[in-house]
């Protein structure tokens, strides 16, 4: 027997009702999720592209950047850069393999680079700030502290520290000018300098004229005879710039992080990490020059010039050593009766000593010693302002200090003094150099590294449930998701 069954009116508009609003609510989840996805993949793009670093940076200086010219040089390929983020995209939004409907699936309509910034931007300061960050994680704390200390103490001394060269050539012009002084009576008890009285400051003066080389190496030391086209490089041509805000200058712990950095991460005279290039890159980032060679001469130059102001102080510590340049002063000029001259004389005479001691020091610190920042008469190697010339031997060096720092501290110290823009730059024309010596990175320029970026994303999805319910031919608008990331390697 059949039964016969009726439905209502009532109930299937109640049906209906019911049905609609479990499609709306499934659809609303569907959304939700698909906002979650949006933001994974979204990430993963994001991620994937920065992934993509420049390895030979990386292993070599420990520096992140993309080059967004793909190996090309001719220039940022943004077009490049979005077209493999479209991939990532592509595998991650739409699942083709997945058996039956996703559900979850979005059309990625856009994908672009909105904001992006270069290492060279702002003369470099995202390398700085870069490397300054990887330093963070290799120096203490109390070395960190130390390195503040040196650099303030660095910049207090180059604003008062005297220029004994010119010391030195005021009192030679003092000594010139002596010998055409006429005298109507010389000074009871003096009497003029024989024609072989020893003269330290023209002594000086012509050894002087030697090579700076010359005078602090042995002719056995090895000099790398290196040299690198400087005409396009980073610090000589005009660069691409990114359209991001410019970033805040560096601050204090930075500088001193980054003149860390180079002692760990750059090669110099007495450490050779076998970078292609330049041999001493730390010289060349404080002198610029195109060769090895004239790197470590401007080095030394400026090694020189630093340990003569602090032994000019030194000696004029010293009463002992004060007297016998005052005597010898005397000796020289004193006849003249000219207090200008003989002053003139007795300073050259100091300046001479430094500069004689100081060259002891350059020696001692090429070797690998250790020289005090300020030296005590214990640790005075030229006791006798007579004998100078018995030093010019290029295989005698200084005393040992005990307490003091090498080479490399010097180098800290003058890494100190250079500007952001100079520290910036000439760094970079190292890492781009030595990059472009790889057969694979050959195309490099660093105005085409990128380090930080904004990419803006627009994903489509058409409405899977509650399009079922439309009451006429119109379809339901496809839902529209919009999505930002950004990206840096300088975040911690």
């Amino acid at each position: 027997m059949k039964r016969k069954g009726s439905i209502t009116v009532f109930l299937s508009l109640s049906l209906a009702s019911v049905l609609l609003l479990f499609f709306l609510l499934l659809d609303l989840s569907r959304i939700y999720g698909q906002k979650q996805k949006a933001d994974v993949i979204s990430d993963i793009a994001a991620h994937s592209v920065f992934a993509d670093y420049n390895r030979y940076l990386w292993d070599n200086y420990r520096i992140l950047g993309v080059d967004a010219s793909y190996g090309t040089g001719g220039g940022a390929d943004f077009s490049m850069m979005e077209s493999r983020m479209q991939e990532y995209l592509l595998k991650n939004g739409m699942s083709t393999d997945t058996k039956g409907r996703e559900f979850f699936q979005l059309a990625a309509e856009k994908c672009e680079v909105t904001q992006y910034g270069f290492i060279t931007d702002d003369n470099g300061r995202s390398f700085l700030k870069q490397a300054a960050k990887q330093q963070k994680f290799e120096v203490a704390q109390a070395a960190l502290e130390k390195a503040l200390d040196r650099n303030r103490e660095t910049e207090e001394a180059a604003e008062e520290s005297e220029n004994v060269d010119e010391l030195i050539e005021k009192g030679g012009e003092a000594m010139t000018e002596s010998e055409s002084v006429e005298v109507e009576e010389i000074p009871e008890g003096m009497e003029k300098p024989a024609e072989d009285e020893v003269n330290p400051i023209d002594q000086i003066k012509e050894w002087k004229d030697n090579g700076i080389l010359s005078q602090v190496l042995p002719s056995s030391a090895k000099i790398s005879d290196k040299k690198v086209d400087l005409s396009e490089a980073v610090s000589k041509r005009t660069l691409a710039r990114g359209n991001c805000a410019a970033s805040e200058k560096l601050s204090a712990v930075d500088r001193a992080l980054f003149a860390e950095y180079e002692k760990t991460h750059f090669s110099n005279y007495r450490n050779d990490l076998g970078h292609d290039g330049l041999s001493y890159e730390w010289e060349y980032v404080i002198c610029g020059e195109d060769t090895d060679k004239g790197n470590l001469s401007g080095v030394v130059t400026r090694l020189l010039g630093i340990r003569e102001a602090a032994n000019f102080v030194s000696l004029m510590a010293d009463e002992a050593k004060v007297a016998q340049a005052d005597t010898h002063a005397l000796t020289l000029a004193g006849w003249t009766g000219n207090a200008a001259i003989v002053n003139a004389v007795f300073f050259g005479l100091i300046a001479s000593w430094a500069y004689m001691e100081s060259v002891l020091d350059v020696r001692l610190l090429l070797s690998g010693g250790k020289v005090s920042v300020m030296k005590s008469p214990a640790e005075w190697t030229t006791t006798d302002l007579l004998t100078l010339p018995q030093w010019f031997d290029v295989n005698k060096k200084a005393k040992e200090g005990a307490n003091g720092i090498t080479y490399e501290g010097f180098l800290l110290t003058m890494s100190a003094l250079q500007t952001e823009k100079t520290l910036g730059l000439r760094s970079l024309d190292l890492l781009e150099n030595s990059a472009r010596l790889q057969g694979d990175y050959g195309n490099l320029r660093m105005d085409q590294v990128v380090v930080n970026a904004e990419f803006s994303y627009q994903y489509s999805s058409e409405p899977a449930f509650f399009s079922l319910f439309a009451l006429s031919d119109q379809r339901f608008p496809a839902l529209k998701l919009l999505r930002t990331r950004e990206m840096t390697y300088l975040s911690d």
